[in-house]
């Protein structure tokens, strides 16, 4: 009788211990992507800004640097509202609806990502609204906060028209 009470006891605290980590890693998921893609590709889209999709997945550590060394920082997002960029942040594991800006189609993360070909992560996606949103870059890794910003800056001043990103950097962040 007191082995079945203490198996008793043992199986309640393991299925505890199980059941609040499964609570804390779901509330980790839901606070990486916790906005949603869509209305942000959908505001793009309709006022004509620059969309940045950044592919990610639960688990890189260089999508996490990104979102806490580069996206977060004032300047960047300084830079982003100056240069008309729209910035989302897509789960290349998700399910929930998306819409693809080249196509126009309806579809979720996970295919989006397919359709873009990620491979690594995170990879960063520009969109040309001068162009009907077609792609204009996708580079795979992650980018320290001053390439992120210059990237940014030949975007967003139209230099990708007049020359490579390599040359604008030499030319010293001029056209």
């Amino acid at each position: 009788m007191k082995k079945l009470k203490y198996l008793a006891l043992v199986f309640v605290l393991f299925s505890l211990l199980i059941n609040g980590c499964n609570k804390k890693e779901e509330a980790g998921k839901s606070e990486k992507f916790k906005v949603n893609p869509l209305p942000v590709i959908e505001n793009a889209m309709k006022n004509k800004k620059y969309l940045m999709v950044i592919f990610e997945s639960e688990d890189c550590r260089y999508c996490t640097k990104l979102n806490k060394e580069v996206l977060s920082d004032f300047k960047v997002k300084e830079k982003l509202i100056k240069d008309n960029f729209e910035v989302a942040i897509v789960n290349v594991y998700g399910k929930r609806p998306i819409i693809d800006p080249e196509s126009r189609n309806d579809m979720n993360e996970q295919i989006l990502a397919y359709v873009y070909k990620v491979q690594g992560f995170p990879t960063i996606a520009i969109f040309d609204p001068t162009q009907n949103y077609k792609l204009l870059y996708k580079i795979t890794g992650y980018l320290p906060k001053e390439n992120f910003i210059n990237l940014i800056d030949y975007v967003g001043s139209g230099c990708y028209n007049k020359l490579p990103f390599d040359k604008y950097i030499e030319n010293n962040k001029k056209c």
